[in-house]
This record gives C-alpha cells, sequence and structure tokens, in this order.
C-alpha cells in the first residue's frame, strides 16, 4: 500500500498487481462498487458505477466527489448519509433511492459501510449500489393496477372503499357523494360492438375527470356505473359540478356517440349520519334521473342506427317507398290493425338492424361467406333483438326481427322455429325484403327480372316463404303488371 495522500485522494499504488487484481475483479460486477476517504472522494471505482455517472472510465472519477457530477441536493444527501455512516459506525443497507443524471430517471438499492484502517480508525465508506429501475417500475405498475380502472385511468373500487372510510369524519364534513349511471351503453355495445362501447366509457371518464376537483376522488364503480366523493362539499357545489359534466357531454355528443350519464347526489351533513345511507340516497336519486334520461338518449342512438342502416344499405329511397306499399298492401289484405301495419312498416326498414355490428368487409364480399362469417351472419337477429328490445320505440318488433331469417318450414335460423310459429310480420317481411333483394344488383350476383323474381318465390313457397302469404303477394304482383 502506498503512502496516503490527502492532495489527490489515493490510497493505493494503481501500478500495484494486488489492486490491478482487485480493479478486474469489481468491473466485472454488474453493480455499482466504490470506495471514497473521509472526504468523500472516490478511491476505488468500477465500471459499472463509472459507467452509470454519464458513461466515464473508472479513472475520471478518482479523486473526485459526488458535487463534480450530480446536481447539488442530491450531492448533500449522499454525503449526509455517508458522513452519518463514519460518525457513528453503523452501515445503511438497502436503502432505496431516486437518482436523475443526464434527464433520465433511475431507482437504485444502496448500501454503505465504514472503512476501517488496520488500528480500527474509520478512513472513509465502501458503498454498493444496485440499479432496480425495472423492479420499482413493475412495483408501481402493480400498485397503480390495483388501485385505477384499466380501461378508463380512473380510480376503481377498492380504491373508492379504502378512501370513504379514510375521509368518513368530522373534519371532511359535509361530505357529498355522486353516483352516475351512463346512458345507452348496452346499446352501443350490440349495436357497434364493444370497441365502441370503450370508448364511451372513456370519453365520459374523461368529461368526469376535467369536471371534478383535484381534491376529489372520482371512480369506475364498474361496468357502466361511476362515483365520486367530494370531501368538505355541500350539495349545491355538487350541482355546479354536475352542471359541468352536463354542458361537456352535450357538447362533446354526436348523433353516433350521445355521451350521457345520469347522476344522483347525496350529502353527509352530520358525524352520525350513516354513509352508506347516503350512498344509497345518491344511487336512488340517480336511477330516478335514468328512468327519463335514458330513454331519450336510446331514441337518438335508435334514430342514428336507422340513418347508418340506409347508409351502408343498397336501396334508393324510392325502392324503399315501393317495398313498404308492397307490405302494407299484403297487410292489409290479410286484415292487419293499423297498429300492426306500422309494426310492418317499422320492421321492413330495421329487420336487419343487427348488421351494424358487423364487419363492413363481410357485408360487402362478392365471393362466397366462409363457415367462420357465416356463423357471425347468424348471430344478427340475436343483436338485432337486444338492439330492439333496448328502446321502448322498437321493443314491439324486437320478437319479428329475431323471427326475420326463420323459414316456414324449419330450416331458418337462428332457432329453427316454423309456420305460424313465425310472427306474422317476419312472414311478410322476409318475403318483401327477398324480394327486392332478387330485383336488385349485389356484390354477389347481379339482379333477377320480375318474372325470375316471381318464378323464385313460387319455387320457395312453403319452404322459406308461408305459402298464403306468398299466394297474396304474387298476386298483387300480377294486379300490378295488368
Amino acid at each position: 500500500m502506498a503512502k496516503k495522500s490527502e492532495d489527490n485522494g489515493k490510497y493505493f499504488d494503481q501500478s500495484d498487481k494486488h489492486y490491478y487484481l482487485l480493479q478486474t475483479l469489481i468491473d466485472d460486477i454488474p453493480d455499482h462498487i466504490y470506495v471514497k476517504d473521509s472526504r468523500g472522494r472516490f478511491i476505488i471505482v468500477n465500471k459499472a458505477q463509472a459507467n452509470f455517472i454519464g458513461g466515464r472510465k473508472p479513472g475520471d472519477l478518482i479523486g473526485k466527489t459526488d458535487f463534480d457530477f450530480y446536481p447539488q441536493s442530491k450531492a448533500k444527501e449522499y454525503s449526509k448519509d455517508e458522513k452519518l455512516v463514519m460518525k457513528s459506525g453503523n452501515p445503511i443497507i438497502d436503502k432505496m433511492e431516486e437518482s436523475k443524471f443526464l434527464n433520465n430517471e433511475f431507482w437504485v438499492s444502496s448500501s454503505k459501510i465504514p472503512w476501517y484502517d488496520k488500528n480500527g480508525n474509520i478512513m472513509g465508506i465502501m458503498g454498493i449500489s444496485r440499479d432496480i429501475t425495472k423492479r420499482k417500475k413493475a412495483e408501481e405498475e402493480v400498485e397503480y393496477l390495483s388501485f385505477h380502472d384499466g380501461l378508463t385511468g380512473l380510480y376503481n373500487r377498492a380504491y373508492f372503499e379504502e378512501e370513504l372510510r379514510r375521509l368518513n369524519t368530522g373534519r371532511q364534513l359535509p361530505l357529498t357523494l355522486v353516483m352516475g349511471d351512463v346512458n345507452g351503453l348496452k346499446l352501443i355495445n350490440d349495436a357497434y360492438g364493444h370497441a365502441n362501447g370503450d370508448m364511451l366509457l372513456k370519453g365520459i371518464a374523461d368529461i368526469l375527470r376535467k369536471s371534478f376537483r383535484r381534491e376529489d376522488i372520482v371512480v369506475r364503480w364498474g361496468g357502466d356505473e361511476f362515483v365520486s366523493i367530494l370531501p368538505k362539499t355541500g350539495a349545491e357545489d355538487a350541482k355546479n359540478i354536475v352542471g359541468r359534466i352536463q354542458k361537456l357531454c352535450s357538447e362533446r355528443s354526436t348523433t353516433a356517440m350521445p355521451l350521457n350519464i345520469s347522476l344522483g347526489i347525496a350529502t353527509k351533513k352530520k358525524s352520525a349520519e350513516n354513509v352508506e345511507d347516503i350512498m344509497k340516497k345518491a344511487e336512488e336519486r340517480m336511477y330516478k334521473n335514468k328512468i327519463s334520461e335514458s330513454t331519450s338518449i336510446n331514441e337518438t342512438l335508435i334514430f342514428s342506427l336507422k340513418e347508418n342502416l340506409k347508409k351502408g344499405g343498397h336501396r334508393s329511397d324510392s325502392c324503399i317507398k315501393k317495398m313498404e306499399n308492397y307490405a302494407i298492401l299484403l297487410g292489409k289484405r290479410l286484415k292487419l290493425s293499423k297498429v300492426k301495419l306500422e309494426e310492418l312498416r317499422l320492421l321492413l326498414n330495421l329487420h336487419n338492424i343487427g348488421k351494424l355490428a358487423l364487419a363492413d368487409e363481410i357485408m360487402s364480399k362478392k365471393r362466397r361467406l366462409t363457415k367462420e362469417e357465416w356463423k357471425i351472419i347468424k348471430e344478427l337477429p340475436k343483436i338485432g333483438y337486444r338492439i330492439a328490445e333496448s328502446s321502448k320505440k322498437l321493443q314491439t318488433i324486437a320478437e319479428p326481427i329475431l323471427a326475420h331469417h326463420e323459414w316456414y318450414n324449419g330450416s331458418g335460423y337462428p332457432r329453427g322455429i316454423q309456420g305460424e310459429e313465425i310472427p306474422i310480420l317476419s312472414r311478410i317481411s322476409s318475403l318483401i325484403n327477398s324480394y327486392e333483394a332478387m330485383i336488385s344488383n349485389r356484390p354477389y350476383r347481379k339482379k333477377m327480372t320480375k318474372k325470375e323474381a316471381i318464378k323464385e318465390i313460387k319455387r320457395c313457397s312453403s319452404t322459406q316463404f308461408d305459402p298464403k302469404i306468398a299466394n297474396i303477394f304474387l298476386r298483387i304482383l300480377k294486379e300490378e303488371k295488368e
């Protein structure tokens, strides 16, 4: 060992073979290893530590201190720890430290122990640090996910319950809860798919995030429900926030994606009140508002669905009108009531409403569909049924939509029912729409002549079509010719 040099901080003769062996050994270790003298100057540094401090060589650090490389505040923190170790003789083991260097953020687990001379006097410290950035970020991700909703990024139910216990004290009164339920989610999921439903939930979550204050706890309770905790907030202030939510919903809504959430407010004013009762009250008020609001939103969505069906269809307005006239004339000859005739008109145009959930490339194919694609096609009546069930205006044609692709002989889908088990509106609309398809061009075939279509209807009578209804319709077509 060479004589101690206080000027350059070197305690070791770097040409000594033992020093060389030590340096070679620690350079192969991935952890950051270093030795400092009593003034905090580096005496020994391995490659990992030197590289961590800006990609330097170990020799570049010898004789220098943390103040030469780190920000003043961080260097002071390191120096304070090292002085404490040298003064007390007690090591610091696995201290987790955040380190920002060259615009990068790192986390290290750092240990520092006293360095003694042969007489037992403390000469400095020996340190080893391990980069745990990946582990720390993984832990933060797990912690984040344990308290946040993966879709919207808002807090989740577990966090809500924890925060409600924490905030349910006299110091936080008045404590207001706001319960919310998104309108139209089921209809959008059924009509356009869950990806669009997720977009709706994200849109509502963003509005809630912007409308509530920083100190408020905004939570996705589950499914289409949200809840917020407003500490030290009365009902009037909460109503103002609800007003902001409604305003933003109105501004950001489109016909295809109306953003709307029914909300209910309840406030705990006295410590003796049970917070669970307050939550029930907020929920009751929310559902009361939802009864009126959800109907309006669903009707808006139904209008949007009808317009989108027109855009994606092959029929002109004149063709639609002509088919409606056929259907109404046929319905009258079957002595249907005025109510049933209006339902028939509605069914004629919305029987295939389920196809909005289908990929456009399947609907526009010019070749035969695969088995997998046919499985998807056969699900459309069920989707259409669910959509119709969501609207008071369409509920009466939900069952006829479900049965629209059934055949008179029972070989249709989705349930394989037959004969008069099939609603009469379905039997009429199925025939009219089939005729319209026969005499129109389609991506997969050329149109038939009227004569060819009549021949096809006769061929399919009693198999696909109700023979009685088919005969009446053929007479209507014959009368039209004459």
